[in-house]
């Protein structure tokens, strides 16, 4: 397919099929899976998947890309001309699976989307290598921030593989990683609250986090936490904090 390549919805076409089977096997998909796909391009995923699972339903922003995948006359795929961050996620029945190459620039904005809505068993996303860095990052590192603790709060999240820059058309700048994600369903905070609590915590990532929580602070909550960098706290720590405060 000759496609215009539109940068400003960061447009990057997988070409490699062992690779392509590889991110698909890693979804454990079967014939009863419903399935959402985040971009689905010009279907190098769908065209392997649709064969093995129930349904697809493809969220897809580019109307080219629509109309050329509606030509495909898959039986078993609905396809949206829509943006993933604006789509009613509602129209999914429960315990779906996720796959997807997520465009670059909005990458964390469609994670923190998908975290707050987990009617989802598994997903399957490709990140640039950096972000999937960020996601499973540990205390201490530069890398480690919010989105890494309401990843690791949340779900439990795997790096499977490096996917190298020269197996995409046009060619990105950097490379990328497949990330694994498992809903952890046990008693966590309620995610808006908690996730709105980190961001504050993280809000002036070099100071101390008795100047983040000051009035935690004054009220003596923040106990031995009090003079501790954000980064230096562990989503276990994040979570005691939280039921404190």
């Amino acid at each position: 397919m000759k496609h215009p390549f539109r940068k400003k919805w960061g447009q990057h076409f997988l070409r490699d099929p062992n690779l392509i089977t590889k991110i698909i096997n890693c979804l454990e998909s079967n014939n009863n899976d419903i399935i959402l796909e985040i971009g689905p391009g010009d279907g190098a995923l769908t065209d392997q998947l649709y064969q093995q699972v129930h349904h697809i339903h493809a969220v897809e922003i580019d109307p080219l890309l629509i109309d050329h995948l509606m030509g495909k006359l898959y039986t078993n795929v609905s396809l949206y001309q829509a943006d993933i961050l604006e789509w009613n996620l509602n129209l999914l029945p429960d315990n779906i699976k996720i796959i997807g190459n997520l465009p670059y620039y909005i990458s964390s904005h469609i994670l923190f989307r998908l975290l707050d809505n987990q009617n989802w068993q598994k997903m399957v996303l490709m990140f640039q290598k950096e972000v999937a860095q960020r996601i499973t990052s540990p205390p201490g590192n530069k890398s480690y921030g919010r989105l890494s603790i309401m990843c690791q709060v949340y779900t439990l999240v795997n790096i499977e593989f490096t996917v190298p820059r020269s197996v995409f058309l046009p060619k990105p700048d950097v490379d990328s990683a497949i990330v694994t994600f498992k809903p952890i369903n046990e008693n966590l905070p309620d995610i808006a609250p908690f996730s709105k609590f980190i961001k504050q915590a993280f809000s002036q990532r070099r100071k101390k986090l008795k100047n983040n929580f000051p009035l935690a602070y004054e009220s003596g909550i923040l106990d031995k936490w009090a003079d501790m960098r954000p980064e230096e706290l562990s989503s276990t720590e994040y979570i005691q904090l939280f039921q404190r405060i």
